[in-house]
């Protein structure tokens, strides 16, 4: 099995292990966001949204090899 195919999840109240499609967990994971209250549901959304970052020590390196390399705007020459 290839592992870009298919992924292992354990889902509760089950008591084994499945494997299951790409497609087949995402599907699951829909139905289980779907079940969210809306409460839940913002709080899971503002989760997501922080956890897309990437690291703030690699924003920093990031950000000193592009000031070194001339580049990016300088917002205080307005």
């Amino acid at each position: 099995m290839s592992r870009a195919k298919y992924n292992s999840t354990y889902l509760a109240g089950w008591s084994k292990m499945m494997i299951m499609s790409t497609i087949e967990l995402r599907r699951e994971i829909k139905k289980a966001i779907d079940r969210l209250p809306l409460k839940r549901l913002a709080s899971l959304a503002d989760y997501i949204h922080f956890s897309n970052f990437p690291p703030v020590e690699q924003r920093v390196t990031t950000a000193k090899r592009a000031i070194d390399a001339g580049k990016g705007v300088n917002w205080r020459k307005g």
